[in-house]
C-alpha cells in the first residue's frame, strides 16, 4: 500500500477543517467577500444550540472540527491550503451553498446557520472534488484502506491523522459508518473506479440504493424543514441544482413518501415531518455489505 498523500497538515488551529461545513461556509464567505471569522463566531454559536435532531453527525465523530483536544483557536488563514488540499472548486460551492440559501429565502450573510451536515448539493461538489486528480484526499485508495484495514508502512501518527481527517468527511458523505465503508460506499467507490462521474454516481447509486430519500429526509430534518411548502421548495432547488450540475434531470418526487403530512392551524399550509424517527434514517444510511 502506498502511503496517503499529505492532506491534514495537523497545524496550529487546523482542526477546524475536519469539518466539512466549517470548511465551506468558510470557502463561500471568502468568495462572498464577507468576514471568516465573524462567520466562524456565528456558526459556533448557533451550533451549540442545536437539538438532537441536528447534531447527529457531530455526536458521532466526536465533534471533530468543532472541539480542540488543546483548547487551540481556529487557524482561518490555514482555508487557502485546504481548498487546494481537497481540490474544492471555489466557484461549485458558492452555486451549491446559494442554492440551499435560496430555497429558504436566506441571504448570503445567513450561512453560519447552516447545520453541521453538508447539504446534498454540496455533497455532490465533495464527491467531485475527493475524488479529483487534483485533491490529495485519495477517495479511492482511502475507501480500500477502510476495506482491507492493510498495515501501514509509513509513520503510524501521520497516517493515523490522514485517516481520521478522512473518516470525518466521508462520514458526513454516508459512504462509511465509523470505519467502514457502507453500502452506498462500496457502489460509488466501484463506480468511480470504472470511471463514471463521483457527482452523478453518487446521486445514481443512491437512488438505486433508496437511499436517496433519506439522505434528503436527514437534511430536511437538519434544516429544521416543517412544513410542505418548505418541503417543495428544497426539492425544487436541489433538482434545479443538479440540472446545471450534473446536467442530468433527477426525480425526487419519492422523497416525498419519505414524510408524514398534517393539516396546520393556518390555511394553506401543511405540516411535514419524516415518516420514521431520526434514529431510524441514520440505521438505514449507516447499512454496509
Amino acid at each position: 500500500m502506498s502511503m496517503l498523500k499529505t492532506l491534514h497538515r495537523s497545524r496550529r488551529g487546523s482542526w477546524i477543517y475536519q469539518s466539512p461545513r466549517i470548511t465551506l461556509i468558510l470557502t463561500y464567505a471568502k468568495a462572498k467577500g464577507l468576514d471568516l471569522g465573524q462567520v466562524l463566531k456565528r456558526h459556533l454559536d448557533v451550533v451549540s444550540r442545536l437539538g438532537e435532531h441536528q447534531r447527529w453527525i457531530l455526536d458521532r465523530l466526536g465533534w471533530l472540527g468543532y472541539r480542540s483536544r488543546r483548547g487551540g483557536s481556529p487557524n482561518i488563514s490555514e482555508l487557502d491550503y485546504y481548498q487546494r488540499a481537497l481540490g474544492l472548486n471555489m466557484g461549485d460551492v458558492v452555486k451549491a451553498v446559494d442554492a440551499v440559501l435560496r430555497a429558504f429565502n436566506s441571504r448570503s450573510n445567513d450561512v453560519s446557520a447552516l447545520p453541521p451536515i453538508p447539504t446534498l448539493p454540496e455533497k455532490l461538489v465533495i464527491m467531485r472534488a475527493i475524488a479529483g486528480v487534483e485533491s490529495n484526499f485519495s477517495l479511492l485508495e482511502t475507501m480500500k484502506i477502510l476495506l482491507t484495514r492493510p498495515k501501514n508502512i509509513g509513520d503510524p501518527d501521520t497516517f493515523r491523522r490522514e485517516l481520521r481527517f478522512r473518516r470525518t468527511w466521508l462520514y458526513s458523505l454516508h459512504l462509511i459508518d465509523a470505519e467502514r465503508p457502507t453500502c452506498l460506499g462500496y457502489a460509488v467507490a466501484f463506480s468511480v473506479e470504472t470511471g463514471e462521474d463521483a457527482a452523478e454516481a453518487y446521486v445514481m447509486r443512491a437512488g438505486e440504493l433508496g437511499l436517496l430519500k433519506w439522505i434528503i429526509t436527514l437534511e430536511a430534518a437538519a434544516l429544521d424543514v416543517g412544513t410542505k411548502n418548505e418541503l417543495d421548495n428544497l426539492l425544487s432547488a436541489y433538482g434545479a441544482f443538479m440540472r446545471d450540475y450534473l446536467q442530468v434531470k433527477v426525480d425526487l418526487s419519492e422523497v416525498y413518501s419519505a414524510f408524514q403530512y398534517m393539516a396546520s392551524d393556518v390555511g394553506g399550509i401543511t405540516m411535514a415531518t419524516p415518516a420514521l424517527p431520526i434514529e431510524e434514517v441514520l440505521r438505514r444510511l449507516r447499512m454496509s455489505a
